[in-house]
């Protein structure tokens, strides 16, 4: 059980840098809860 939640959070922490440099890449933004830009969401905002 133990290997499969470290498995998962290592799939959620490469998700969250590919989008990263990918909005870093583009210029782009995503709103955030306060509807702000923002080039840093977590995977937890996006989904």
């Amino acid at each position: 059980m133990v290997m499969v939640m470290g498995l998962a959070l290592v799939v959620y922490s490469l998700a969250e840098k590919k989008l990263r440099e990918a909005l870093e890449s583009e210029n782009e933004t995503i709103p955030n809860q306060k509807n702000k830009p923002t080039k840093k969401p977590t995977m937890r905002r996006v989904f």
